[in-house]
């Protein structure tokens, strides 16, 4: 690796001698160069008008703006930043929003320094970065959310017109289409979906969706 181009980093952990710890880790490497830090994510928006690393290792948990909520902010900005969450959480919620966020990896800090440094390496080339813990952990919640929305989808019955609408909404459109092809005014429209959220047990429109996906491709199958 040391014939390698440099790959810069930008280090973001709100505790000091973990920040100090990584930054004489990384250095050591020849071929990476830690290029600033910060300890919150206001504080690495901050920073990022100065310098545009290449990758960005990211603590979860800070005062103010967390890892999460800086992730999103921050590939906001710069859409095709490497974000690696680096944290001593593995909690499943901050898995899914932190990757949900656009982050590319989540690793924890028990990761050895040659792991880390690989880590990074993958990262550039493309890769979707998770220890074996987090991958496990994340795996299972991928299949008890899949249990859970198939049992869900058994005990869902809809009326005809609440399953076209369920179909119109699977395919993206909005009250107001919904309303013109189905020529139902949009209020009549939006009582139907609130029945359907109702029975669903959710208001959001994504989850919405792949509940009713999942329920009509089984329907349609039968």
């Amino acid at each position: 690796m040391d014939g390698a181009a440099e790959i810069s980093v930008m280090l973001v952990d709100d505790q000091k001698i973990l920040l100090e710890g990584l930054e004489t880790l990384i250095s050591l490497r020849s071929n990476i160069k830690i290029v600033g830090t910060a300890q919150s994510g206001e504080e690495a928006l901050e920073r990022l008008r100065e310098v545009v690393p290449d990758v960005i290792l990211m603590d979860i948990r800070m005062p103010g703006m967390g890892g999460v909520k800086a992730t999103e902010a921050i590939l906001e900005r710069y859409p095709h930043m490497i974000i690696l969450i680096l944290t001593t959480f593995d909690d499943d919620a901050y898995i899914i929003e932190a990757l949900s966020n656009g982050a590319s990896g989540y690793l924890l800090k028990d990761i050895d320094g040659e792991k880390l440094v690989q880590s990074i390496h993958d990262a550039l080339s493309g890769n979707l970065l998770l220890t074996g813990k987090v991958a496990n952990k994340l795996a299972l919640n991928i299949r008890k959310q899949n249990k859970r929305l198939g049992q869900l989808g058994e005990e869902l019955e809809f009326s005809t017109r609440e399953l076209d609408l369920a179909r119109l909404l699977v395919r993206g459109h909005n009250a107001k289409e919904m309303a013109e092809k189905l020529f139902l005014t949009q209020g009549t429209v939006k009582n139907y979906l609130s029945d359907i959220y109702a029975k669903i047990g959710t208001n959001d429109r994504a989850k919405a969706v792949l509940i009713l996906e999942r329920y009509l491709s089984a329907s349609d199958g039968k």
